[in-house]
């Protein structure tokens, strides 16, 4: 990979050693997946869960941090594996949190927006549409591809805090041109999504498209930027996708001519009974849950509402705990337009900078989780230690409230 003299002298050491730890980390990778150059990025969004990052990125971050890192685009950060407010109520052992708390004073100091969500770009890091970033959380760098129009790779723990600290990524995929047309379509032959049905289509895409770029044809007109966010959460999940071509709403791409540049690509109609096989797929169980998780992306304050009225007059029963997780901003928010009153009324809770994916839901004594997430849903059940119920949000509400 070509350097240019300045990040010659940062590989050598001359900026400092946090600068040349990064730049050694970047060149390898770049080397490794054959990018020609280095490219500057507008923001970076990195990972500091305790969850999946261990004993290991606690080192990580703390090396950076101690030889004097710091980021040199605005950084925000994903999901804690603990609430960072409430984590004692939560039931956290203190030495996991202590851990988790370690990961946060590293990621302080290095200078990052302390704006712990997987769903940034609702909240504190607004890229434009042409920009590069360097984005580690898989459902945010399809919705910066797909939606914003802006540029990123899905950026594997360690290489991010190395872009975000040179303020520098490797130019390779989906920073390439010739690498964002579609080269497949999916047609919605349904006129009616439920929230259980974005999460579902989504799945199917990233379990169908493999490594090609899918377009999506026939979304409802009341499609909401919610809904796509989950959509793309499930695709990412499911399979290898940093980009969808929503036509009429990803920029560029208002017909499938544009979202493929011209090319002739399969089409693969998605019917109700592919639906129906994801959902079959991702159900492991029909035992009652003992724990209810909704906002794997984080729920916005629009959903956080939207949950407090079916939750309206409904009482969880006994054995069944119900968490909606948030981000800090949308937490507050929903704090100061009276809805997490209206939702903590039925029993449930909020559970802001943090979510069910990345927590100690085992340790926590959980077994049983229903959940309206794709994204949950896999990821917790190819773990193998929970069973997964997937429902709507509504059958769900219906079966553990009264």
């Amino acid at each position: 990979m070509h350097l240019d003299p300045s990040q010659e002298k940062l590989l050598r050491g001359e900026g400092g050693e946090a600068n040349q730890f990064a730049m050694e980390i970047v060149t390898k990778v770049g080397d490794a997946v054959g990018a020609e150059s280095l490219v500057p990025i507008k923001s970076a969004h990195v990972l500091a869960h305790y969850s999946s990052l261990h004993d290991a990125g606690i080192d990580l971050l703390e090396r950076f941090a101690n030889s004097g890192g710091k980021f040199a685009v605005p950084t925000s950060v994903d999901p804690a594996s603990i609430d960072l407010q409430n984590w004692k109520s939560f039931g956290i052992p203190e030495e996991y949190a202590r851990q988790q708390f370690r990961l946060c004073d590293a990621y302080a100091r290095l200078g990052g927006l302390r704006c712990w969500t997987c769903v940034q770009y609702q909240v504190c890091n607004f890229p434009k549409r042409d920009e590069t970033v360097a984005w580690a959380e898989s459902s945010a760098v399809v919705f910066a591809n797909s939606v914003i129009g802006c540029r990123s790779n899905k950026i594997t723990a360690g290489m991010d805090v190395a872009c975000a600290i040179l303020g520098q990524t490797p130019k390779f995929g989906m920073l390439n041109d010739e690498n964002r047309p579609a080269t497949i379509a999916f047609k919605v032959a349904l006129e009616l999504l439920s929230d259980l049905d974005y999460r579902s289509l989504g799945f199917f895409i990233g379990r169908n498209a493999g490594s090609r770029v899918p377009a999506l044809i026939g979304l409802p007109q009341e499609v909401t930027s919610d809904d796509i966010k989950h959509l793309g959460a499930a695709a990412a999940a499911a399979g290898p996708i940093t980009m969808i071509h929503y036509l009429g709403i990803t920029p560029g791409s208002g017909t499938l001519g544009e979202a493929t540049g011209g090319t002739k690509v399969e089409e693969v109609e998605v019917r109700r009974a592919d639906l129906d096989e994801v959902e079959t797929d991702l159900n492991q169980t029909s035992e009652r849950p003992d724990l209810v998780a909704f906002g794997v992306p984080h729920l916005s304050v629009n959903e956080l509402g939207q949950l407090a009225k079916m939750l309206e007059g409904r009482m969880l029963r006994p054995g069944v705990q119900m968490y909606a997780y948030t981000s800090s901003q949308a937490f507050d928010m929903a704090g100061r337009a009276g809805i997490t009153s209206a939702i903590e009324a039925s029993g449930a809770r909020l559970s802001q900078s943090t979510d069910a994916e990345i927590s100690p839901l085992k340790q926590l004594g959980f077994n049983v989780v229903a959940t309206n997430s794709a994204k949950l849903a896999e990821i917790v059940s190819s773990e193998g230690e929970i069973k997964i119920r997937y429902v709507p949000m509504k059958d769900i509400i219906e079966e553990v409230t009264n």
